[in-house]
């Protein structure tokens, strides 16, 4: 990640919490160059899992056919 101010790439974590609803991390990033301070937000990307069947068709993967 590069410091959005100086673009210097050596950053530190000054704090990290869970937001308010639980689906992202809010983390407060120090520029060790500049020593200008800010957020980032980070979030899980979901990403739907397929079945590929043996005659070609994808089908959403099911846990209760386990």
């Amino acid at each position: 990640m590069k410091c959005p101010y100086c673009g210097h790439l050596d950053l530190k974590v000054v704090d990290s919490r869970d937001s308010d609803t639980g689906e992202s991390i809010r983390r407060r990033r120090e520029c060790l160059q500049c020593s200008k301070r800010f957020t980032t937000y980070e979030r899980i990307e979901t990403v739907p899992l397929y079945v590929m069947k043996k005659d070609g068709r994808r089908e959403d993967f099911d846990r209760q056919k386990l």
